[in-house]
């Protein structure tokens, strides 16, 4: 609803291009780009929908995309290139970031000693995104999850905790979890439009 007219959508840090996929759903016509290092994971978005162009890229470099085309730049649980968002975005393009919120996989923290979330993080995100962008809402997204053993360790694997943590323990941490496992998936999708140059 806050996508203006025209631009195509960016998804920068892709993944498999499932949340873009989604999007390019509910804005007939529009291409998207999959934005990713991983080729492996590019090698799926390119084909989770008929108008997704994948590139291997690091976000942190220039976009291969012209300055002012995208209309909806998507930032799910991925960096945040606020020089590089800024300049591809039209000036009545949207910037979507969603990022993990406190209670994300709350029931897995201490049983699995994971990381927390920053109980700073939305005013973080605000900050790396300088006076580039005007915050336009803000929603909170909760989905309650029941999940085996093998999916929970998949899930810890995906996230920055399998990096502080030694494998063998929390293998064994999670073998000690009740299954299925409650878990909450929290999230907040935070929404901005693109600051006029001052």
């Amino acid at each position: 609803e806050h996508a203006p007219a025209g631009g195509c959508v960016l998804d920068a840090g892709a993944g498999t291009g499932h949340y873009l996929r989604a999007v390019l759903d509910r804005l007939p016509g529009r291409p998207g780009v999959a934005l990713d290092l991983s080729k492996y994971a590019l090698r799926r978005a390119a084909r989770a929908h008929p108008r997704i162009g994948a590139l291997t890229w690091d976000v942190w470099r220039p976009f291969p995309v012209r300055t002012g085309t995208v209309g909806v730049l998507l930032d799910v649980f991925a960096p945040r290139n606020p020089e590089e968002f800024h300049r591809v975005l039209r000036p009545d393009g949207v910037l979507i970031v969603v990022t993990p919120a406190a209670s994300h996989l709350g029931e897995l923290i201490g049983p699995l000693e994971l990381l927390t979330v920053d109980p700073r993080k939305a005013e973080r995100v605000a900050d790396t995104l300088g006076g580039r962008f005007r915050p336009a809402g803000t929603w909170p997204l909760e989905l309650p999850m029941r999940l085996t053993r093998s999916e929970v360790a998949t899930l810890v694997a995906m996230g920055p905790s399998a990096w502080h943590t030694d494998p063998e323990a929390l293998r064994k941490r999670v073998e000690a979890l009740a299954e299925p496992a409650p878990v909450t998936a929290a999230f907040e999708v935070r929404v901005f439009d693109v600051a006029p140059e001052s």
